[in-house]
């Protein structure tokens, strides 16, 4: 349940960007979670929902979540694609194994709304 743990880290993030910028609610947390993050949304949005209640300033906040596909790199071609399904392995353009996760494996924090 590592969840608790980004959450806690989430709302410190928040409230230091809120302070920077004189807000005094935030009303939105837009929040990417990639597909490959080991992050399951149901318990991070449960963690938020406990989390925003002990911040005055997110009592009110609304979680958005945008769920981020797996995109691979091959090192070979320098193509970038989306897998047909999650086994990795072979350059959809060019054949080679030689690829990389080089999307979906982050969890980020893509904007708040703030007054």
């Amino acid at each position: 349940m590592h969840e608790y743990s980004v959450v806690s880290s989430l709302m410190d993030l928040c409230e230091t960007h809120a302070r920077k910028h004189n807000a005094t609610k935030i009303e939105r947390v837009v929040v990417s979670i990639g597909e490959r993050c080991g992050m399951d949304k149901q318990l991070f949005m449960s963690a938020f929902e406990t989390f925003k209640e002990e911040l005055d300033i997110c009592k009110e906040a609304i979680l958005e979540i945008v769920d981020e596909k797996v995109e691979l790199e091959c090192l070979e071609c320098k193509q970038t694609y989306a897998p047909p399904n999650l086994e990795y392995g072979v350059c959809g353009h060019c054949g080679s194994q030689k690829v990389r996760l080089s999307k979906g494996t982050q969890m980020q924090l893509l904007s708040l709304e703030m007054v």
